[in-house]
């Protein structure tokens, strides 16, 4: 009789532990994401106990206390006797809005929208349809439409930073940022070049909180906000630079491939259409948030999904823009810029 290794039986194998791995990560994600919606990182201040964190929640204080517990094994907490918490000092760098630019909140707030989408991709798959209104975060909910355009500062603030080192706006007078956001992108664009006169086109709702945005920033230049949903609506005046960022994924290829005939017209002579996306390789198959953002789109929006560098070069040289090449920025940036010309 062949006998059996009972070590062997007992251990769990590598490919388990990974798949394992891909499964539990909610877990964790649960955990920040509770924390951060009931404002427990900026309540607990300096310090604060179960009992006091509980009586400003209106929660049962040993509920709490399972919560605050979790977040120290993450290590999102930190508590010596179990009854006092306080913020590891790299928590209190990110998630404070003191924190300013390095702030995360409103970013991981989206997150978790987007995880509650997601949570139902396999409908979205099924049904090829999204599992939210996509209409909530961008004008429907006031408070979701505001928490998404602050989110996209929060992600846009230091490769803001970045896109203003790579992309060279000096010689251009004009610079429309279309469907520009937070305007974050635009702001440090403006801050480099004092002389650029700005144009933000985007939703009412949002420009609401694009003016908010504006306010952190020191800025010389001139600018102009522009109501408008960009796909519907006639776009005014003609610019040295055009730039579209984040924005294409949201609508699809036929829209998007619409929109782009429809800003060559935009274009002053000499002048350029920049698309910043996060793109997909050419095989469609990573890397790797930028599949995940296609399947965001899948479930938040209504035709959205992502798109590669190779295919949006395509469409801005069917628009009759020329000398059309993709610049990537450094390997810690997500974003990557297709940049074509009007002769």
């Amino acid at each position: 009789m062949q006998q059996r290794d009972s070590k062997s039986d007992t251990q769990i194998t590598k490919d388990q532990l990974e798949i394992l791995s891909v499964a539990e990560g909610f877990f964790q994600s649960s955990i920040l994401f509770a924390l951060l919606n009931l404002r427990i990182f900026e309540i607990i201040g300096e310090g604060a106990t179960v009992e006091d964190l509980a009586s400003q929640l209106g929660a049962r204080a040993d509920t709490l206390s399972r919560l605050l517990n979790a977040g120290v094994v993450v290590k999102l907490l930190e508590t010596e006797d179990g009854v006092t918490y306080r913020l590891p000092p790299a928590v209190g760098s990110t998630l404070l809005p003191s924190a300013g630019e390095n702030y995360l909140g409103n970013w991981l707030r989206n997150l978790d929208y987007c995880r509650l989408a997601l949570s139902r991709l396999d409908e979205a798959i099924v049904n090829s349809a999204p599992t939210v209104d996509p209409s909530r975060h961008l004008g429907a909910d006031k408070e979701q439409t505001r928490e998404f355009a602050l989110g996209m500062h929060n992600y846009a603030t230091l490769r803001g930073k970045e896109l203003a080192h790579y992309l060279d706006t000096s010689g251009c007078e004009t610079f429309l940022d279309l469907g520009c956001g937070p305007g974050t992108y635009a702001f440090h664009l403006a801050m480099r070049n004092p002389a650029l006169q700005v144009y933000l086109l985007d939703l009412p709702d949002i420009l609401n909180v694009t003016k908010e945005v504006q306010a952190r920033y020191p800025l010389k230049n001139q600018i102009k906000y522009l109501a408008l949903d960009a796909v519907t609506s006639e776009i005014p005046g003609s610019y040295d630079m055009i730039l579209v960022s984040n924005t294409l994924h949201m609508l699809g290829e036929e829209a998007s491939r619409g929109l782009i005939q429809r800003l060559y017209a935009s274009v002053n002579h000499g002048g350029s259409l920049v698309i910043q996306a996060q793109y997909l390789n050419d095989n469609l198959r990573g890397g790797r948030w930028p599949v995940f953002l296609d399947l965001a789109q899948l479930c938040t929006t209504a035709n959205g999904r992502n798109h590669s560098a190779a295919e949006t070069i395509q469409w801005l040289c069917d628009a009759g823009f020329e000398n059309v090449k993709l610049q990537r920025m450094s390997i810690y940036n997500t974003n990557g810029l297709v940049r074509g010309f009007k002769a």
